[in-house]
């Protein structure tokens, strides 16, 4: 069963992305944009991530994850490298009841991130059954070049 959903308000809880490779980034850059409060656990980050947590946009939690990670979580991002890991994160957040999207094994969670444009207060965002992103992303890029034109 799919349900598309848009996530409204997350200042119940916090959208905790394990992981700091270029997924993470990612996904931490898209959370910031819709001004959700994020916490990142991962031992290294990228260039930006750093960045962004230098300038106290998100909280860093610099070492592996452990489960406790997941008290006060609405959302779950297992972002790592290494399979294992982020299939015990979702298993962790399964257990708890928890939304949580797993890049490199989708089926392992129960929502995935829509390919997302934003235009004032017009959001539009895409998806697909079968989770192919690059398939989302043109669609997306095509709509937004509609809604451009027509402006």
């Amino acid at each position: 069963m799919r349900l598309p959903l848009t996530i409204t308000d997350l200042r119940g809880g916090t959208a905790v992305v394990v992981g700091g490779g270029v997924v993470g980034e990612r996904k931490v850059r898209s959370l910031l944009a819709a001004g959700a409060p994020v916490r990142l656990i991962s031992p290294t980050a990228t260039d930006q991530l750093q960045a962004w947590a230098a300038d106290n946009q998100f909280v860093w939690e610099r070492r592996p994850f452990r489960e406790g990670d997941l008290d006060g979580a609405a959302l779950v991002f297992a972002a790592t490298n290494v399979r294992a890991v982020n299939g015990k994160i979702a298993q962790a957040a399964c257990d708890r009841g928890l939304l949580v999207n797993v890049a490199d094994a989708p089926a392992e969670g129960n929502f995935h991130s829509p390919a997302v444009h934003r235009s004032g207060d017009l959001i539009v965002s895409v998806s697909t059954i079968s989770g192919r992103p690059r398939q989302a992303t043109t669609a997306r890029d095509k709509i937004a070049a509609l809604l451009a034109s027509d402006s």
